[in-house]
């Protein structure tokens, strides 16, 4: 599938990128409440996967050496704990900068035995750059990144031909990404940004992305509010070529 190229274009956006420097853009976080503080110091250092500039062996962590995924940007957690209870076999490594969404899934994992969720408190393509060998994952998902739609900020976006680039490699042959986004011209843009690369395919550009005989659907908050608001989904596949 082709995209008609927009206006501001992937080449005129990434020019004098400071995407190398990698400055992590965002939205103001929410003023953490002292239950929230208490659950960060108390819980996460049992799931945390520290930061490091050097590589990591991923079994460290886990039980399991079932296939390795990683979620860039969680949110506040339920797609993350719907794609631990579908594959409690797989290990997945999520990654998000804001404390109030580690803390909103931390709550949500609490009384449950989740052995195969682990949490990186760091901005993924920092951790994904720094702390793995290539071809380390079998699946890289992507939910909802911020479209950062006005056209001097299109050099926030997460969805960069860099950040291709370094899926790629990060993803063993044969491994996946999942991509899902409800603002129209990003998902023209992240296909602009895919085709850009020879070394990866896409495989499917519709359907739920946990409802593609993998496993059952959610529905996350933002995704809600969405389609409350009139926003239909948009979802990518894309496959590493073997």
């Amino acid at each position: 599938m082709q995209a008609k190229p927009q206006k501001n274009s992937i080449k005129e956006a990434e020019k004098n990128s400071d995407y190398g420097s990698r400055k992590v853009f965002g939205r103001k976080a929410v003023k953490l409440s002292q239950t929230q503080e208490r659950r960060l110091e108390d819980s996460l250092p049992e799931v945390e996967i520290p930061f490091s500039t050097d590589v990591i062996n991923p079994d460290q962590f886990f039980d399991s050496h079932g296939p390795l995924h990683m979620e860039i940007g969680f949110g506040t957690g339920e797609y993350t704990l719907s794609l631990a209870e579908a594959y409690p076999t797989h290990r997945i490594i999520a990654c998000e900068v804001f404390k109030n969404g580690i803390a909103a899934l931390l709550k949500k994992m609490e009384g449950k035995d989740f052995k195969n969720i682990r949490i990186i408190k760091e901005d993924a393509i920092m951790a994904l750059t720094d702390m793995f060998e290539d071809e380390s994952f079998d699946y890289i998902h992507i939910n909802h990144p911020d479209p950062w739609p006005k056209k001097r900020h299109t050099k926030r976006r997460l969805i960069q031909t860099t950040a291709v680039e370094l899926f790629e490699r990060k993803l063993k042959k044969g491994g996946e990404i999942w991509l899902c986004t409800d603002a129209t011209h990003y998902y023209d843009w992240m296909i602009e940004c895919f085709n850009t690369s020879t070394g990866v395919e896409l495989i499917c550009d519709k359907g739920r992305l946990l409802d593609l005989n993998r496993g059952p659907t959610v529905m996350t908050r933002y995704e809600k509010k969405g389609l409350l608001k009139g926003r239909a989904p948009k979802y990518l596949r894309y496959r590493k070529r073997l």
